[in-house]
């Protein structure tokens, strides 16, 4: 009788581990999911460094037990936990539901040309004043106060550009006439492409503050749309990403649109 109550727990152990690597507190890991892992870990392994299946299994039994235990301590209750989980909830619906959708969009010839009549590449000059990050507001000022100098030559007329540029600029272009060949929103800072943008070939510009420092710029030419096979790559792809992007915000609201029909929604703006 003893020996086949023996017997009888060394089967049901067998049975335990027939189809599991492991039982951790109750919880089978199988061994179609320790092989899952197992291969996820040697595709991000390093080459030559991929670990052993001991190794693998040991770590899915660790963070077995570090699940249990976090459990067993309430902390799966905590609220800041509650609150990460709900934005990765967002964030996996977002990725599986529009992701594909936003990024499989076709973007024509005709909405590029569009977006780039109005983000066109500009060539200009430019007699810049460099401000850096450890000037004083005293060293801004007296920076400042040299380029409303030489913006006075410029429109007084007693000077041209491109003399100006010679004397006064202090950036690399200075040696090349100030010259900024063609360009934009992808390569030039917002308040210097917004500037150039304003003005016709030949006019030149107010004094512009940018990070870099203080600018006065001339527009020399704004290149027509070549077409799309003649378009710089780099800005052809910018357009693109910037384009689809674009677009994907109206299926990102034509999305929520529709989930406000059919979960109940009510806002009040006069009470925020």
């Amino acid at each position: 009788m003893k020996r086949f109550f023996l017997s009888a727990i060394s089967l049901t152990s067998f049975s335990l581990f027939a189809a599991n690597v492991a039982v951790v507190g109750g919880k089978k890991i199988s061994k179609e999911e320790f092989n899952a892992r197992y291969e996820q870990n040697k595709q991000l392994a390093v080459p030559g460094q991929t670990p052993s299946k001991e190794e693998v299994l040991n770590n899915i039994v660790n963070f077995e037990l570090a699940i249990q235990e976090a459990k067993a301590l309430g902390m799966d209750k905590d609220p800041m936990l509650k609150d990460q989980f709900e934005i990765l909830l967002y964030k996996t619906l977002v990725q599986k539901q529009l992701k594909t959708k936003i990024d499989s969009q076709r973007i024509s010839e005709a909405e590029m040309r569009e977006y780039y009549n109005r983000n066109p590449l500009v060539k200009t000059r430019q007699i810049v004043f460099l401000v850096t990050p450890e000037m004083t507001s005293s060293d801004i000022a007296k920076v400042k106060a040299r380029a409303e100098m030489v913006y006075g030559l410029l429109s007084s007329g007693k000077k041209k550009f491109t003399e100006l540029v010679a004397e006064f600029s202090e950036g690399p272009d200075a040696k090349f006439g100030g010259l900024v060949d063609f360009a934009a929103r992808n390569k030039l800072v917002p308040e210097y492409y917004e500037a150039a943008l304003a003005l016709k070939p030949g006019q030149h510009s107010n004094i512009v503050q940018s990070p870099y420092g203080m600018h006065i710029i001339q527009l020399e030419e704004i290149k027509a749309f070549p077409g799309v096979a003649a378009l710089n790559p780099d800005y052809k792809n910018f357009i693109t990403r910037t384009v689809k992007d674009f677009k994907g915000r109206e299926i990102y609201e034509a999305y929520f649109s529709d989930l406000r029909k059919k979960y109940a929604v009510k806002t009040d703006t006069n009470s925020i």
